[in-house]
């Protein structure tokens, strides 16, 4: 081949070299094109993410605030909750648990630890202090999530609109459980009776309301999940005879009533009411019916301090000139388990 042929050649094989080049330049530069936007994109979008991040880490932690249960810091893990479990030191034995019907764990190598109610940081430091005691690890660094939570309920019972069991996560103030059993009834006493979850089923607390919702001493009172409540009745005491509103009117407030403020209760006495005669019935420690003389008059003069009542006693106040005599005593226990019941407040 001479010298110009391979010159024609060269030449040729030059420009099929520049075709190619510019076939694959052309097929080439919308993906090239494509790849730097979305590298582009990609890292602008997490430039803006960062700068979010910044900005919003705060916002992020609020919203989780904001759904998290009140409290969720001192929320205790109970059996048949699932927790997540991460150890630095040894990724082998990361991963979920359950708690069983005693409140333990099993994990490798850890065997049994028990976290029924611990908080989350006590259950890190449980599970810390397990591994470092089996000698698994010399050091131990735990990070301890929940991944289920079985929430404990709260027995509420007695004088309540809707007395039950009402699920709670954390400790409660009694003010909110008891607006959780739709508020205190118009019978409800001064005395709420508290048993706690981690104390004996006859060891019990006596908690002391004056003033009903107002007491905010009582209100304040902390309850636990698996604590049980009871609102007792409040007493109630019977004003039969010769009174303007015959009928029974609770002890609320402070449980407290004399006979005087028994009668002005019952509206007073009518014009023909035997005053002097006003006695109450009352059943004494061995059931039988004591008959206790009250000195109205002397009471409404001020001469004598008025009567103390307790619940369940009658005061009855005879009409002039019908002889009150112990015979009827019956009549009027009969009266009074039909008399309307009148709560104040």
């Amino acid at each position: 081949m001479n010298k110009r042929s391979l010159k024609r050649n060269s030449g040729l094989s030059g420009q099929v070299q520049e075709i190619l080049f510019c076939l694959l330049l052309a097929l080439g530069a919308p993906a090239l094109l494509h790849s730097q936007q979305a590298a582009g994109g990609a890292g602008q979008s997490s430039a803006q993410q960062g700068q979010r991040g910044g900005a919003g880490a705060h916002s992020g932690s609020s919203s989780v605030e904001a759904i998290a249960p009140e409290g969720i810091a001192n929320l205790k893990l109970t059996p048949g909750s699932m927790v997540n479990v991460q150890v630095f030191e040894e990724p082998d034995i990361n991963g979920s648990y359950r708690l069983d019907a005693s409140g333990n764990i099993t994990m490798p190598l850890g065997g049994k630890i028990s976290l029924a109610s611990l908080t989350l940081p006590e259950a890190e430091a449980a599970i810390g202090a397990k591994l470092i005691a089996e000698e698994v690890l010399k050091s131990a660094h735990v990070v301890v999530n929940i991944d289920e939570y079985n929430a404990e309920n709260v027995v509420v019972l007695g004088e309540v609109a809707n007395p039950g069991r009402f699920p709670i996560l954390t400790t409660r103030k009694l003010r909110e459980i008891i607006a959780m059993a739709g508020g205190l009834t118009s019978l409800a006493g001064n005395e709420l009776i508290l048993h706690r979850a981690n104390q004996p089923s006859d060891v019990t607390e006596t908690i002391r309301v004056k003033g009903g919702l107002s007491d905010q001493g009582a209100m304040n009172v902390d309850i636990d999940p698996g604590d049980s409540l009871t609102i007792k009745k409040a007493g109630i005491v019977y004003v039969m005879g010769a009174v303007n509103r015959p009928g029974g009117y609770v002890m609320q407030e402070s449980g407290d009533l004399n006979v005087a403020q028994a009668v002005a209760l019952a509206y007073g006495t009518t014009p023909q009411a035997s005053t002097n005669k006003t006695r109450v019935l009352r059943k004494g420690p061995d059931g039988t019916l004591l008959e206790i003389s009250t000195l109205y008059d002397k009471v409404t003069k001020g001469e004598v301090v008025p009567l103390a009542l307790h619940p369940e006693d009658i005061v009855y106040v005879p009409i002039s000139g019908v002889k009150a005599t112990f015979s009827l005593v019956q009549s009027e226990l009969s009266a009074a388990a039909t008399a309307t019941i009148y709560a104040y407040r």
